[in-house]
C-alpha cells in the first residue's frame, strides 16, 4: 500500500500519510509525493493534508533515513524533501487546510505550520523533541518564529515538551481545537467552504499576505494597494460585487 493516499475529489485535493505502522513517519515518497501532488493539482480549490490512524499526525523524519548506507551527501540531499514541501506548500496558489488528530512530532509540526489553516483535535499534542536526540530542529525553526513569540518558540524546541493542543491554539500553532468527535466535521465543513471561494481572490490574496510578511510596513502597504487594483480587474471580483447587489449567488470563472 502506498505510504501516501492522493486523492482528487471534486475540488478537493486530499492527501492523506499512510504509515501508520511507522507513527506516519515522513520518508522520500512521502515528501516528494505531497511536493508533487501540490505542484500540480489539476482542477483542485482546496488541498487537504491528514494522516491515517487516531493516535498521530505525524512523528516527523524517519530515522531509518539517518542510519542506511547511503553518502554523506545522498543523506543531506534527501534531509531536504522537507524544505522543498515546505516550498511547495508556500508557494501554492490554494488553500491549504491540515488536519491534526493526535500527536504532531518534529517535522510533522513543520508539515502543520506549512499548512495554511490548521484544525486540530483536543486530544492533539505538539512537540519538538529534537534536543533529546542530539539533534535540533532547523528546518521547523525557520518556521516557527513566524508563528509563535521567540520566547515560545525556545522553550519547545530546547525542552522539548509537548504542548496541547489548547495551549498550542492559545500560542498561535493552530487555527482551531475542537472535540475529536468534531474533527473529520469541521475540518469537511471547512474545505468544503474555502472550495466555494472566489478562486482569483484566494490565489491573489494567499500570495500577497505571503509577499507581505517578508517587507517593512511602507512597501507591503503599497504592494498590497497595487493588489487590490489589479483584483478589482478581474471577471470574479465583478461578479461578487454583481451577486451582492443582486442577493444571490456568485458563479465564480477563476477570471
Amino acid at each position: 500500500m502506498s505510504d501516501l493516499l492522493v486523492e482528487r475529489d471534486g475540488a478537493v485535493l486530499r492527501l492523506t500519510i499512510n504509515r501508520e505502522e511507522r507513527r506516519n513517519a515522513l520518508n522520500d515518497a512521502v515528501l516528494t509525493g505531497m511536493a508533487e501532488a501540490i505542484q500540480d493539482p489539476g482542477d483542485s480549490r482546496v488541498v487537504l493534508v491528514a494522516s491515517a490512524g487516531e493516535r498521530i499526525f505525524c512523528a516527523g523524519a524517519d530515522l531509518a533515513v539517518m542510519s542506511n548506507d547511503s553518502t554523506g551527501l545522498e543523506q543531506h540531499e534527501a534531509r531536504g524533501g522537507v524544505a522543498r514541501l515546505l516550498d511547495a506548500m508556500r508557494a501554492s496558489p490554494l488553500p491549504i487546510v491540515g488536519r491534526v488528530q493526535g500527536l504532531c512530532l518534529a517535522g510533522g509540526v513543520g508539515v502543520a505550520m506549512g499548512c495554511d489553516v490548521l484544525i486540530a483535535s483536543d486530544a492533539a499534542a505538539f512537540g519538538l523533541p529534537e534536543v533529546d536526540r542530539g539533534l535540533w530542529p532547523f528546518m521547523v525553526s525557520a518556521l516557527l518564529a513566524r508563528h509563535v513569540s521567540p520566547k515560545i518558540a525556545m522553550d519547545l524546541m530546547l525542552s522539548g515538551r509537548r504542548m496541547p493542543a489548547a495551549e498550542a491554539q492559545a500560542v498561535g500553532l493552530t487555527s482551531r481545537v475542537v472535540p475529536a468527535a468534531d474533527l473529520d466535521r469541521e475540518v469537511e465543513e471547512l474545505v468544503s467552504a474555502l472550495a466555494a471561494k472566489a478562486p482569483v481572490a484566494v490565489r491573489m490574496g494567499k500570495a500577497a499576505y505571503n509577499a507581505a510578511q517578508e517587507m517593512t510596513l511602507g512597501p507591503a502597504l503599497a504592494a498590497m494597494q497595487a493588489q487590490l487594483s489589479l483584483l478589482t480587474q478581474t471577471a470574479d471580483a465583478a461578479e461578487g460585487v454583481a451577486a451582492f447587489f443582486e442577493k444571490r449567488s456568485p458563479r465564480w470563472t477563476g477570471r
